[in-house]
Formats: structure tokens, sequence, C-alpha cells
């Protein structure tokens, strides 16, 4: 079953049926366990993208390589993709759990970032370079609990890190173009929220778009990374390769160096603040959401209220997709090559 979005998101759902979805989950679950996500992921990938192109319906798998082949959709939505049985509890303390409960589905994930036309990486500076990052509440520390249960305003990921077209240099710090999500548990419903940029530009004045293509702007790391790494001279807005606008986004981590560039980043913040166009995604145990994150921002509801720490709450997997484009500007770890090294 396939729908197409006809309005001015035109996103890619997707949806397999539970008897595909099993089939699926018995086939990658055998390789699974074969490959370590931290050591071996790429081959792991590899290998997934292979069982779901085996065991998936052909129309499906052709909407997958259609959105791989454009790249320019801001999502694909792949509804009931795995399934969650054996989940070890969700973890509480930003640690990857033991157990092998949920490397099936992260494997699932690997290969679906790999069939629409993205390579996984990491920075050695974020979680100790981590690959698959834990999304849900913990509390291990303070700033571990606000970081994982606050609203997270809408964003794009890794906001210090620069476009390929931006021509960095050999290990500078780089953006994914897009990211995966995985749910495993999502017992509140908690939304993530999602909103097309092509929405926001058509409402933007255009001398609003020219100054926040200017390079009059820094940006932070996010809280996630393990320290502070900022870029300098930038812009919010970007002419990509494809002679589309990519944007980098971020409510806190993102600032104007003059009076003039700060006040187009506030009319953006408001504009995004206010947006009937924002789409709210409820994932389910099991959905895989690939974002754009060249052209789509997202975000999500707080979790504080509903956090629990019983080992049933919220627990999504997120890794980061490059495109191959993009990937001779990496620094890799030996012997680890999907683990980036930064110069700064």
């Amino acid at each position: 079953m396939l729908t197409e979005r006809k309005d001015s998101l035109p996103a890619v759902d997707l949806f397999l049926s539970n008897q595909d979805k099993n089939k699926l989950s018995q086939a990658l679950n055998t390789i699974s366990n074969r490959y370590t996500q931290e050591l071996a992921p790429h081959q792991l990938a590899d290998e997934a993208a292979k069982k779901i192109i085996q065991n998936i319906d052909s129309c499906l798998l052709s909407k997958i390589v259609e959105y791989w082949r454009t790249k320019k959709p801001p999502y694909l939505l792949f509804k009931n993709f795995i399934s969650t049985y054996n989940l070890p509890p969700t973890p509480t303390n930003d640690i990857t759990p033991e157990e092998s409960g949920w490397r099936t589905q992260a494997a699932a994930l690997l290969g679906l970032l790999k069939l629409t036309g993205y390579a996984c990486a990491s920075f050695q500076d974020e979680m100790g370079g981590r690959l698959c990052h834990m999304v849900m509440p913990a509390e291990n520390s303070e700033k571990s609990f606000l970081r994982s249960t606050k609203k997270l305003n809408f964003h794009t990921e890794v906001v210090n890190g620069y476009f390929k077209e931006e021509k960095p240099d050999i290990g500078d710090p780089l953006s994914p173009e897009s990211l995966g999500l995985i749910c495993l548990r999502n017992p509140d419903k908690i939304p993530t929220t999602i909103l097309s940029l092509k929405n926001i530009l058509k409402q933007l004045p255009q001398n609003i778009i020219q100054t926040l293509m200017d390079k009059n702007y820094y940006a932070q790391s996010q809280s996630s990374f393990d320290r502070q790494i900022i870029i300098d001279n930038v812009s919010v807005l970007i002419q990509l390769s494809n002679g589309s606008i990519g944007i980098r986004y971020s409510n806190s981590k993102l600032i104007g160096k003059t009076a003039i560039a700060q006040n187009a980043l506030d009319t953006l913040h408001k504009l995004l603040n206010d947006s009937p166009d924002t789409l709210f995604l409820t994932l389910s145990p099991g959905d895989a959401l690939i974002i754009n994150n060249r052209n789509c921002l997202h975000g999500r509801s707080a979790i504080s209220d509903s956090a629990k720490f019983n080992g049933n709450d919220r627990w999504l997997v997120r890794i980061y997709g490059y495109t191959e484009e993009t990937i001779p500007f990496m620094k890799k770890k030996e012997n680890m090559e999907h683990v980036m090294l930064l110069n700064r």
C-alpha cells in the first residue's frame, strides 16, 4: 500500500503489511547479530539493504528508489516497517543497551538509509563516536534529562556542520544530508514535528531570504556534542548543487553577526513557531522515518511529564546519513571509517 502527498509537501508514505513485515524481520534477524553496528555498519547496511530488496513489494521498492534518485522530498515515512518483539527495556542513561534485542531494528534503519542513497557516519566528538543514538528520556544527569525531555523547536541536525557546497576542508564538521529514525516504543504517542522548507520560503520576503543567504552567521554545537565546536561566517540558507535552496537552522545555536542578520533570523524564528504547515507525525513501534536534512526541519513535543524511567518510555534510534559526494571531505578514524575526526 502506498500514498504520495499531492499538496505542497511531496513526501513519500509507505506501508508494509504485517505478513511482509514479519518476513522482513526474520530475514534481518539472521544478519543483525553477525555485525556490530559500531564496528562494521557499512557491511551491515549492505546486507540489510539486500534483505529489504528481497522481501518487500516491487512497487514499494520503486518508490524508495525514486526517493533516492530525486533527493527532493522532505521525508520518507515507512509505516509498519519492522517488528519490535523482544526489545530490552528502554535505556535511561544515554548508554547503548548491551542486549541485542534492538539490533534488528537498527539494521533495518541502516538498510533503508542505504537504499535511499545515504552512508551512515558519526562524530568522535558526539557521544564518543557512537553511530546509533538512543533517543529517549535520560536521567543520568541534569543536562541529559533536560536535553532528552524538553520540547525541541524546529531545527536541522548538526547546525554547526558545513554543506559540501561550501567546500569545507577535510576534517571540518559536516552536516548530514539526512537522518534516519526508527521507533521502538512510543506509549504516549509523542509526535515528531515536521516542516518543509518549501512552505517557509513561500512566506519569507525576498529581502529576508537574501539576508539569510549572506555569510553573516556563526553556529555552535548542539547539546549532544561532547565539546563546543563553532563554525563562523556561514549562511542560514544555501544554494544547493541541485539548484534548490537548503537550510541550516537552530532556534538557539545559530546567531547573526550583525543586527540586520539577526533581525532576518528572528523573522524566520517567528515564522517557524507560528507555521500552520507543521505536520505532527506520531511514530508507532516499527515505523521508520528518513528526514531530508537539507529541506526539512524537525522537532519534538515535550516528554518531561510522561517520562517514567520504568523501561517502557519512548525510544527511537537515530542515525546520520551522508551522500557519496560528501564522504571525501571526511577525516576518518583508523579502523572505524564511519567515525569522523575533526580538526578543530
